[in-house]
């Protein structure tokens, strides 16, 4: 193109007149290089090659104006954007003489950016608008319009271009930025504006100023010209590489978004994590999302109450599980004071629309003074409805708090595709939640018949089923309620995560059993009562007050029922928050109801069963216990019976004997006399005749008279001893049966032990082929004790000669030597045990060192016709006869202390007196050491 075609395209752009006088530039040698057309060529290849070396739309026209105010020698260069839906410039960036600036992300705050209207140009603005270059060279133009362009390029805040510019266009465009204070006016007189035009029908423009009048040439117009065609291609190019680029990222944040739904279905995770990642590609300060639910609208009804409880607690909760937000610092969270039924939302609900607003001040629906918008200090928003197959699942709330902000189409696309996304990572998280509440309800009502089949035990059962009911459902409270009457019953089993237990803080005729009187008595067969709101169902301030002091919010009611007949109600609370109870919900209660209903009838069965089984054990055992008194009372009257005949077979032969002894030990003394006599009277015989005779004396030594002078008192003597020996076991035995003494009466306890040792002394000797049995005696002083001496002596008798057989079974399987290492040893100690209140008490203690006896037979030991003895050598009644002699008939107690080969012991205690009340409980059998 040659310089007077280019020269003739300017002048059908110019609109006002072109005015060249000569002037003196500060640069001539730049100056000579644009005149001479192959330099400018040159100069006009650097430039370009500058252009070209980034595809960032910032970067790019730095660059450009940075070269274009070095190449002309300007006192200030800027690049402006024009907006021709809002008639607004704005100044992009800039470079003014020795000073390099930047765009204003990264040197100054975004709040400073600032928009400028189209009218401050003046008679110049036309020409803006309509794309037209605009030239003035000084004093000729020095008009206001000049003016204020001079002043608009000079003190206007430098900006990075909005991203809207990039896709070549913009909506509302926010506030209009102040110029920063203290920023120094450049009068200039000389300006050119060079248009920029793109296809897409964005207007940029290239602004050169000049202090001093200057006179543009045709190579400098022509030279910023030819550098805007470059330039127009060059924002073409990045517009296109930041499309792709956004794209990309748009695509990418979608993908994450689809592989965070497949890799969980938790609602929370999914929402939190996606507004995050779209808060950092929006480069904004706030995401919120909404799950919205019809019937939260309910919560404004006319039961609603300003500052009550229940509002509290229901809006913290809702806030909880329905309001989610990311913000970046130091923004605050915004969730308190967020407005579930704000203007914006209640327009987006009704609409189903976008809402796209860059001031919100300047938004008729939300006002300039919003309390909860100054508060979460919100200046730019977008809001996009999440919805799919014409349900609204969420709304979705993108805002700007640093500044306001053009909303560009990028910002619009990508917050939409998040939006679709979403909407289908909800519908697939509800269908999923769907899915697993059906399989969990399956899994319940499993569990609970796998309950009913492994334990007829009803409160299991009952507690099982309402604490699963409550963990399902995610409710506050579960009970289970029986009716006792028509119109009254009881909490029988109660599942809360309250610290409120209903069981206590209900009362008779309160708000609780009259509901559930009222749904007894309210059909023949009463129904499902379901309560998602007290506040709407009752007006009574009183039924209020006691819901409110149960904290009863909502409930579902449904019956179990046998039959015809109500057993009772299973009951579902929500304490904190209203709550809309879902079909499927209600219908697993009532499936859980008729599980329970049979749950409990097959347990009322199994209870009566048991009842019926128990009656015949108590009755079996009735008949045992009386067979066995009967055989024990028949053993002790045989044992009884065979002790009396023993008894009197011993005194009766004890008294035969007495009789003989009697009379030879009453004859002994008169031998004696009678011997020593005639022992005399030999003597003196002997001294009278010395010389006897032949015949004399023959006799003399026959009879051999000089020993039997000395042995007849031995022989006397030894009769002596022998009668006494005698009558000591003729009045052994009748010590021992003590057929004398059949009533209670005061004994000498030593004695009674020594008798029975007297007559078992032949089985302690030692005999031919067996070594005997050492006795030892620990004799403690003992008084007189209170007691039946005959039966004491019985049991005496029974325990030395069990200890006597276990002894001689013992030795049997020992050798000599192991005999004599350890000989065969009864111990025998008694103890006298004073305690306070007189309530003194004697203990007998009789141990052997035998092999002990095993646990098993311990613990049966004193059973009536137990032994562990051969057949014929035993009746099994000796220890079960000595354990009520002591035990009931003494008011004592006896105990076997025994180990396996540690030998045995066994501990007698009976009161030194009967007649004395006694504090030691009635003595029982106590297996020590089993």
């Amino acid at each position: 193109m040659s310089i007077g075609e280019v020269l003739s395209m300017l002048n059908s752009f110019f609109l006002l007149p072109r005015v060249i006088p000569t002037v003196s530039l500060s640069n001539p040698l730049e100056h000579t290089k644009i005149e001479d057309p192959q330099k400018r060529s040159a100069l006009l290849r650097k430039v370009i090659d500058q252009i070209w070396q980034s595809l960032d739309l910032k970067t790019i026209l730095q660059t450009a104006v940075d070269e274009i105010a070095a190449m002309l020698n300007l006192d200030a260069c800027s690049f402006l954007w024009y907006f021709e839906r809002t008639e607004r410039v704005q100044v992009v960036c800039k470079r003014t003489r020795n000073q390099e600036l930047a765009a204003l992300e990264g040197t100054k705050p975004l709040a400073e950016v600032g928009y400028h209207p189209l009218d401050i140009f003046g008679t110049a603005a036309s020409a803006i608008a309509q794309g037209q270059m605009v030239i003035s060279c000084g004093p000729l133009n020095a008009s206001s319009t000049f003016g204020a362009m001079t002043r608009l390029i000079a003190n206007c805040p430098v900006a990075r271009p909005p991203q809207n510019l990039i896709q070549g266009h913009e909506n509302q465009p926010p506030e209009m930025g102040q110029p920063t204070p203290g920023t120094a006016t450049l009068d200039a007189l000389a300006n050119l504006l060079v248009p920029v035009k793109g296809q897409e029908g964005w207007i940029g423009f290239i602004a050169c100023l000049s202090q001093n009048p200057r006179t543009w040439s045709t190579a400098e117009v022509e030279f910023v010209q030819l550098i805007a065609q470059q330039l127009e291609i060059a924002i073409r190019q990045a517009q296109l590489y930041d499309r792709v680029q956004k794209q990309a990222q748009r695509e990418r944040l979608v993908n994450q978004i689809v592989n965070q739904t497949r890799q969980s279905f938790d609602l929370e995770t999914i929402l939190t994590q996606a507004i995050a990642q779209l808060l950092e590609a929006l480069e904004v300060d706030r995401c919120l999302i909404h799950l919205v639910e019809d019937r939260e609208e309910g919560l404004t009804g006319e039961h609603h109450r300003e500052g009550s409880f229940w509002n509290a607690a229901n809006d913290v909760a809702f806030r909880r599980e329905h309001l989610f937000e990311v913000c970046r610092p130091p923004f605050p969270s915004s969730i308190d004071d967020f407005d579930t039924h704000g203007p914006i939302t209640q327009w987006t609900i009704a609409h189903r629309e976008e809402v796209v607003i860059s001031d919100v001040s300047e938004d008729p629906r939300i006002g300039k003074q919003n309390e909860e918008y100054d508060k979460a200090e919100i200046k730019s928003s977008m809001v996009m409805p999440v919805q799919a197959n014409g349900r609204l699942h969420a709304i979705l709330y993108i805002n700007q708090c640093s500044r306001v902000r053009q909303w560009s189409k990028h910002d619009r696309e990508l917050a939409r595709a998040v939006a679709d996304q979403l909407a289908i990572s909800i519908q697939q998280a509800c269908l999923y939640a769907q899915k697993s509440a059906t399989m969990e309800r399956e899994s319940l009502l499993r569990l609970i018949g796998e309950h009913i089949r492994r334990t007829l035990d009803i409160n299991t059962i009952l507690q099982t089923s309402a604490r699963e009911v409550r963990q399902l459902l995610g409710a506050d409270r579960v009970a289970i309620y029986q009716f006792s009457t028509e119109t009254a019953g009881k909490i029988v089993v109660e599942e809360s995560t309250s610290q409120l237990c209903l069981r206590e803080a209900v009362k008779e005729h309160d708000c609780f059993y009259q509901e559930c009187a009222d749904q007894l008595q309210s059909a023949q067969q009463p129904l499902v009562r379901a309560v998602e709101d007290v506040y709407k169902t009752h007006c009574n301030d009183e039924y209020l007050a006691c819901w409110q002091h149960l904290q009863v919010r909502a409930s579902l009611s449904v019956p179990i029922s046998r039959g015809s007949e109500v057993w009772g109600l299973l009951i579902v609370h929500e304490c904190h928050k209203p709550r809309g109870w879902r079909t499927n919900e209600i219908e697993l209660l009532e499936q859980l109801a008729d599980q329970l209903a049979i749950a409990i009838h097959q347990a009322e069965l199994y209870d009566r069963a048991c009842a019926n089984a128990i009656a015949a054990e108590t009755k079996a055992a009735e008949l045992q216990q009386a067979l066995r008194q009967l055989q024990e009372t028949q053993a002790q009257l045989i044992q009884s019976e065979k002790m009396s005949s023993l008894g009197q077979l011993v005194a009766g032969v004890a008294h035969e004997i007495n009789n003989p002894v009697n009379f030879i030990y009453g004859n002994l003394s008169h031998v004696d006399g009678y011997a020593q006599d005639m022992l005399k009277l030999i003597e003196a015989y002997q001294k009278r005749y010395p010389d006897p005779g032949p015949e004399i004396e023959e006799i003399a030594e026959e009879i051999d008279l000089n020993f039997l002078r000395g042995d007849m008192p031995k022989v006397l003597n030894s009769m002596k001893i022998g009668a006494d020996r005698i009558r000591e076991i003729v009045l052994s035995l009748r010590n021992f049966s003590r057929l004398d003494q059949a009533e209670m009466k005061l004994a000498n306890l030593h004695e009674g032990i020594d008798n029975t040792l007297l007559i078992l002394q032949n089985r302690l000797r030692a005999k031919a082929g067996h070594l005997g049995i050492e006795l030892v005696k620990d004799y403690g002083k003992l008084p007189r004790v209170e007691c039946y001496p005959g039966q004491l002596n019985q049991v005496l008798m029974n325990i030395i000669s069990n200890g006597i057989d276990a002894l001689e079974s013992y030795n049997e399987s020992r050798s000599i030597e192991e005999i004599s290492q350890n000989p065969s040893r009864i111990t025998i100690r008694t103890q006298w045990v004073k305690k306070q209140g007189h309530n003194d008490r004697i203990i007998i203690a009789i141990a052997d060192n035998g092999p002990g006896i095993p646990h098993h037979i311990k613990a049966r030991l004193f059973d009536p016709f137990f032994t562990t003895k051969a057949v014929g050598k035993g009746t099994g009644l000796g220890l079960s006869i000595s354990y009520q002699i002591v035990v009931e008939k003494h008011k004592g107690a006896i105990e076997c202390i025994s180990e396996p080969g540690q030998g045995a012991e066994f501990v007698i205690e009976i009161p030194v007196r009967q007649s004395e009340p006694t504090l030691v409980p009635k003595p029982q059998l106590i297996a020590v050491g089993s």
